[in-house]
């Protein structure tokens, strides 16, 4: 009798996060469920365990300490090559400070001379040299993709975060589909047939049909009046194969972010985005959302610029349509400041009470364009958009009020002109002398942006 019952306390027991060894465990098909789970409340599983049974975690990784660490895409191993680069048209912009409307025409520059060329300023002031290599910041917010089961881990204890990525999302989609018909394709067709982007995709040389990055201006943000019907209600769009579909003002929200979780093997590719200076006011509330998501923030702002950007709203006055957009928005839009964007993915912990449960996260990250050129929106770029843009200030330098007082002076004294004529043949003539006067003193009119060559898609990060 004392022998059976030391045999009966010998038996091993089973528990959720007991280790079993990998030889006597027979592995089957993730999600083939033919293998039906042990009873670890019976009788017979505490007298027996039956070895056939699929473990819930294998002796080489547990939930508790699996040998998994957050990859960066960072760490993807490049080509060691050199790549040829390829010269870059030409492209100019409307003017160095973009207008706001109603605006009046102020001196072109092209887009060179606005990012990376030299500044128009006399007098720049000293500026901040930039590192060698600019890194990554991270954004504050983060989404929780899926929880990660145990099943994923049964087959391949060491699984990295890229392989669980290829095994949750499909080829065409970057994130975990509601509807199979609404693909990648499709919500990059919404934004660009809807002309509130333009997308350009740099392909790596030696990889055919690898994209490196995407090169993207932001045009506009439709509204529900833009819209112009309920939200609910579709409109027909063609997408790049030329297949017809329907999309809703609901899809347009959601391609404003699924557009910019394109990927590839590596989960490597990453946006460079620009704000078009015809981009039109006022933006809808819930973009507020993507830009806290993707667009740039005070923390890669370099401290002069910060100071810039004070400066300007302090002595700016701005519309109210204007205002409610968010305040880098504005300022990178007005003095193009671009960013360049990334996501990535990490496995990482959630404790719910005190037991830690493994989800896929999906983080966004920014950096500074280290071709920005500076003197274009520092401090003294304020003061010269202010200036050239009296209509947009709180209160008038004492330059733009002797400026405002020879306008009246002008007026005053061409009124009287006019007054003295007796006759039609001495007005026309006044007011073809007017004519020749002011075409005379009248700047080049700014290159029209029909002509679009913009070399901004062409240059390399």
């Amino acid at each position: 009798m004392n022998k059976d019952k030391n045999k009966e306390e010998e038996a091993p027991k089973i528990s959720l996060r007991s280790k079993i060894n990998m030889t006597n465990t027979a592995y089957v098909d993730l999600f083939s469920g033919q293998s039906p789970r042990p009873n670890i409340f019976s009788s017979s599983s505490r007298q027996s365990p039956r070895p056939s049974h699929r473990p819930i975690y294998t002796n080489t990784t547990s939930i508790m300490n699996r040998p998994l660490n957050p990859m960066s895409s960072a760490l993807i191993i490049r080509p060691s090559s050199p790549q040829p680069k390829t010269p870059s048209p030409q492209f100019t912009l409307l003017n160095k400070f973009t207008p706001l409307q109603p605006q009046e025409l102020i001196t072109p520059s092209t887009f060179k001379q606005a990012v990376i060329g030299q500044s128009s300023s006399p007098n720049p002031l000293p500026t901040k040299p930039l590192p060698t290599q600019i890194e990554y910041s991270y954004k504050p917010i983060e989404d929780i993709i899926l929880t990660i089961e145990p099943e994923y881990w049964t087959q391949n204890p060491n699984l990295n975060v890229y392989q669980i990525c290829n095994t949750i999302f499909p080829k065409t989609h970057y994130y975990i589909p509601d509807n199979f018909s609404k693909n990648q394709s499709f919500y990059e067709s919404i934004l660009i047939k809807t002309n509130s982007i333009i997308m350009h995709n740099n392909f790596d040389p030696h990889v055919t049909n690898k994209i490196r990055y995407c090169k993207v201006r932001i045009i506009k943000v439709l509204t529900i009046s833009d819209w112009g019907q309920e939200p609910h209600k579709n409109k027909d769009i063609s997408l790049s194969n030329g297949q017809l579909t329907k999309f809703n003002y609901y899809d347009y929200q959601l391609a404003w972010e699924r557009t910019f979780l394109k990927q590839n093997d590596q989960l490597s590719i990453s946006f460079f985005f620009y704000i078009s200076d015809d981009f039109s006011y006022p933006i809808p509330y819930w973009f507020h959302q993507w830009w806290n998501k993707f667009g740039i923030d005070q923390s890669i702002i370099l401290e002069q610029i910060q100071l810039a950007q004070n400066q300007f709203f302090e002595n700016a006055k701005l519309p109210d349509s204007i205002l409610i957009s968010p305040k880098w928005l504005i300022y990178s839009h007005l003095f193009h400041i671009p960013w360049i964007h990334m996501s990535e993915y990490q496995i990482k912990d959630q404790t719910l009470d005190n037991f830690p449960i493994p989800n896929l996260i999906r983080k966004y990250k920014i950096k500074w364009w280290s071709k920005t050129d500076l003197d274009n929106c520092n401090p003294k770029a304020v003061e010269q958009f202010l200036s050239s843009q009296p209509q947009y200030c709180k209160t008038l330098s004492p330059i733009q009020i002797t400026k405002q007082e020879t306008f009246l002076a002008k007026k005053q004294q061409i009124m009287a002109q006019m007054a003295k004529c007796v006759s039609e043949e001495e007005y026309d003539k006044l007011l073809e002398e007017l004519k020749e006067t002011r075409s005379s003193t009248v700047s080049p009119s700014p290159v029209d942006l029909a002509d679009d060559n913009d070399d901004f898609f062409t240059q390399e990060m």
